[in-house]
């Protein structure tokens, strides 16, 4: 089968486009992606789509920005839209991650806000059937189960690879046939990155001696694939699995009452349901596990920034928002001042005991502050070690663990402006005062009060 069949065939039964749509492609200028990206160019016109080509400088190696350019040149040479970052693997590399492993997350972090801000419907990739055999080779030496034999995927959340089902002899013919000289990376050649090694060393050992292994191989990984589909089909019913604005969410009940060798497949499937990047970690689903067995509210990190927590019944899977930026603010009493970053007014004043005073209120509160006018007060954000003595407590609590106690979600403990007085926290807006600060009836006491900018 030809390259531009095999794109079309893709388009018609895999993932439809529609015109008008844009694909973000990922270029590195290789003999793989220059085979794509003038496939995609030459079948553009019928589909209606626009592209872009964009390709990642990692910097491993002094001759990494001659490349880049001569990635741009082909680029142009098809008339192509395209562009090029460059970003540093040893300067985005988390600790302990390896060099292959670090390029892979970098590489698809850039493509992913790329495509957001490019606004495209999908980012295409060059993978085909030879990477798919040296991915499978690659998790059988490492350890897998049927995830990983499930191969590479046709698509995966915005990502798709029109050409899996070609191989690299195919793709090297539509080379020929475009007339255009890829770019040689000679990183690709390097035989201390552990693909190099399956490709150029092991793959053609084992192949010698059984030729059909490739096809076997490629059997593994669509039987994977149909097991791995049955077995989420009946999980996803069976754990009430449900997409929610915020990523994922499922019956907490069901959880528990499945065999736990399972809840390892009905978690990663909860996560590629909320678009996280990677499935929780063995560590996560034996701490999620543990707190589920005795305690009343559940709160697991598992990686990438996303949490489990229990709502209700629900056990819901979601990213919190980046934390606000800290602030405080120095107000002259009576007085008050704007708060920016949550779009808000303080403001304190002198006043008589009412008797609102006496109900919660999240917006205002009555407060027998040992202060006179002149004296200034403090509005801020939480900080590390906060402590206040609540309202009707004997002693003084962690702030964190009285907002865990009133059921504050955990992204919203930074955006609360706290009241700082002589050093100490007087009133946590919507939660509590501080003892020594209550009102009683009678008399005039400071009044705080918030309202929207």
């Amino acid at each position: 089968m030809s390259l531009l069949s095999e794109i079309r065939r893709f388009f018609e039964h895999h993932v439809a486009v529609r015109a008008g749509d844009r694909l973000l492609v990922a270029f590195s200028g290789g003999p793989d992606s220059t085979a794509l990206l003038w496939g995609l160019k030459h079948i553009a016109p019928e589909l209606g789509i626009e592209l872009h080509a964009l390709h990642i400088d990692h910097a491993l190696d002094g001759d990494s920005s001659r490349r880049a350019a001569l990635a741009s040149e082909i680029c142009a040479a098809l008339g192509m839209e395209s562009s090029s970052l460059r970003q540093p693997v040893h300067e985005h590399s988390l600790p302990g991650e390896n060099r292959e492993a670090a390029s892979r997350r970098i590489r698809y972090e850039v493509l992913e806000t790329q495509r957001r801000q490019l606004g495209a419907a999908y980012i295409v990739t060059a993978h085909h059937g030879d990477d798919q055999i040296e991915t499978l080779l690659i998790r059988l030496l490492y350890g897998t189960g049927i995830d990983g034999l499930a191969g590479i995927q046709t698509r995966h959340r915005h990502v798709i690879r029109p050409l899996l089902g070609l191989r690299r002899w195919e793709i090297q013919q539509a080379l020929a046939q475009s007339g255009l000289e890829p770019v040689q990376d000679p990183t690709n050649l390097h035989l201390g990155h552990t693909r190099n090694r399956v490709r150029h060393l092991l793959l053609p050992h084992l192949l010698a001696g059984d030729p059909g292994l490739d096809e076997l191989l490629h059997g593994l990984a669509r039987t994977a694939q149909r097991s791995r589909s049955s077995v989420e089909t009946r999980l996803r019913r069976q754990i009430d699995l449900r997409r929610t604005s915020t990523g994922a969410s499922m019956s907490q009940r069901a959880l528990q009452n499945l065999p736990y060798p399972l809840w390892p497949f009905a978690l990663a499937l909860a996560h590629r349901e909320a678009d996280a990047a990677y499935p929780p970690s063995a560590v996560a689903c034996q701490e999620l596990r543990r707190q589920l067995g005795f305690a009343a509210r559940v709160g697991v990190d598992c990686g990438g920034g996303w949490r489990w927590q229990s709502q209700g019944q629900q056990l819901t899977l979601a990213k919190p928002p980046p934390s606000s930026p800290g602030f405080a603010y120095t107000v002259e009493v009576p007085g008050e001042c704007e708060i920016p970053e949550l779009a808000l007014r303080f403001r304190i004043r002198r006043g008589a005991v009412d008797a609102w005073m006496f109900r919660p209120s999240s917006r205002r509160a009555g407060l027998d502050l040992p202060i006179a006018p002149g004296a200034r007060v403090i509005v801020r954000s939480r900080r590390e070690g906060d402590r206040i003595r609540p309202f009707g407590c004997q002693y003084t609590r962690r702030l964190k663990d009285v907002l865990i106690d009133r059921r504050v979600p955990r992204q919203d403990r930074g955006r609360i402006p706290l009241l700082e007085v002589d050093s100490r926290l007087a009133w946590i807006p919507g939660v509590t005062v501080d003892e020594a600060f209550r009102v009683e009836p009678g008399g005039q006491v400071w009044i705080a009060e918030l309202e929207s900018t």
